[in-house]
């Protein structure tokens, strides 16, 4: 893996667990699913879009904070196998 690629990993790693599920799993994850979800629920005529959008932007979130949980783990694995690789690499 490039260092650049490592450099990037790692910034997120130092920022944390919680702030790493918050930003990308319920804000970047659930909140723009939800208001997808809406919209489209909204086009479609199936539900109004205000209808279903509260629902959406509570289930959604907790769906994105499991999605943030599972790639945190994901994060950290590819980040301890990048170095291990790096450091093979090096010796």
């Amino acid at each position: 893996m490039e260092d650049d690629k490592i450099n990037k990993l790692k910034r997120l790693i130092d920022k944390g667990k919680w702030h790493y599920i918050f930003v990308y799993g319920v804000l970047g994850w659930g909140v723009s699913t939800a208001v997808l979800f809406s919209l489209l629920q909204g086009f479609f005529g199936y539900v109004g879009f205000f209808g279903v959008l509260p629902l959406s932007l509570i289930l959604f979130p907790i769906g994105g904070l499991f999605w943030g949980l599972y790639m945190w783990s994901y994060l950290g694995k590819q980040y301890a196998k990048a170095v291990n690789e790096r450091s093979a690499v090096s010796s």
